[in-house]
């Protein structure tokens, strides 16, 4: 049996990793960061911490405000029967 949602653990890894590093090279702290993406401090520690992970369009947005590309998060395939018609 696989388990769902190891590639999403994998890439929160590398994503919290990412954000964090690429928040730090800005010298910016995770208040300046909420405040650039109009987000709480709390969202942007959830993030850092893998709590949640972002969306791809909120990613995009930390790129321009981080100025780097961060990782994306891959969609799950959807089942047949699951998807919207």
């Amino acid at each position: 049996p696989k388990k769902e949602d190891e590639p999403l653990a994998k890439v929160s890894h590398e994503l919290k990793k990412a954000i964090m590093q690429a928040r730090q090279a800005k010298k910016m702290t995770q208040k300046d960061l909420a405040q650039a993406l109009n987000e709480s401090v709390q969202t942007i520690q959830w993030y850092e911490s893998g709590k949640i992970v972002p969306n791809n369009a909120l990613i995009a947005r930390m790129d321009k405000v981080l100025g780097t590309k961060l990782p994306r998060v891959k969609k799950e395939k959807r089942k047949p029967d699951t998807a919207d018609s």
